[in-house]
């Protein structure tokens, strides 16, 4: 099967050596679930990418890159995980950027993760990471290419044998996952956190917040320690390309799958997702 990579339109192109996005992570990016050819919760991902370009002050020109993006679609398989990534391009002395630089915009597509049923349909062991997410509002909620915290959690969480953890920021309050956004559910009230200081107000976590607002539900974004999620009635993690992941245990806490969870995941499978 054909993963196909473009750079600025060009199959197989190269990224020149002075790309911002490698010297700086002076970029964005979003990653789409592809299903039956279709990118699921496309306006989300072009609505984030278009906020995140405004800002960090880059000059793309959505309309053109919707066309295109469309275009890889066409020569990727069916079933997959596209990639869009949009640095400044080349061109400045230092951290300065060429006010006139052009923006470098990548598209590559991958198979779809290989993530265990059980994940879905009886819940992830969850644990709590100790590296804590820096506080710069200036960068809060945008998917840019400065990951290297994702990356030292990750390896973190392979250290707990866990399936997913929470994050938090150096005032210890819970902000994410290390690879999703988490709700948890208390009483009649869906709660997640604000993603005001760190962290990345995921795709998934919006269209969850919209739908439930519509439908009159109680929704609450606010601050939460540990503590909060382990007297929770239900908690779960959440993005678009892995869907919605109940929490069975963390620490000592054990759950069961719940109704409100159970809800959310049917959500996620009406937009065209397989479970």
């Amino acid at each position: 099967m054909h993963f196909p990579v473009w750079v600025d339109g060009i199959v197989d192109g190269r990224v020149h050596p002075g790309d911002r996005g490698l010297a700086y992570g002076d970029g964005l990016f979003e990653t789409l679930r592809v299903q039956q050819g279709r990118a699921l919760f496309a306006a989300g991902h072009f609505s984030r990418l278009l906020a995140g370009s405004e800002a960090l002050y880059l000059n793309i020109d959505l309309p053109v890159l919707r066309d295109r993006f469309a275009a890889f679609l066409a020569e990727c398989p069916a079933d997959c995980i596209a990639k869009i990534i949009v640095t400044r391009g080349s061109g400045g002395r230092g951290y300065w950027p060429d006010p006139a630089a052009t923006p470098t915009v990548l598209f590559s597509a991958h198979p779809l993760p290989d993530t265990p049923a059980l994940h879905a349909e009886a819940g992830v062991r969850a644990g709590v990471c100790t590296l804590r997410l820096a506080e710069q509002p200036a960068l809060a909620g945008h998917k840019h290419l400065n990951r290297l915290e994702q990356v030292l959690l990750r390896r973190e969480l392979e250290m707990l044998e866990a399936d997913e953890a929470l994050v938090l920021d150096t005032e210890g309050w819970v902000v994410e996952g290390v690879f999703s956004n988490v709700f948890l559910v208390s009483g009649d009230e869906l709660r997640t956190p604000r993603i005001e200081v760190a962290g990345v107000r995921g795709v998934l976590r919006a269209a969850i917040l919209h739908e439930a607002a519509a439908r009159g539900h109680k929704v609450v974004q606010g601050l939460y320690g540990p503590e909060d999620f382990m007297a929770a009635d239900e908690v779960f993690f959440c993005n678009s390309v892995n869907g919605v992941w109940p929490v069975r245990s963390l620490g000592a806490r054990e759950w069961t799958p719940g109704p409100v969870t159970r809800h959310w995941q049917d959500f996620w499978q009406e937009q065209g997702c397989a479970p």
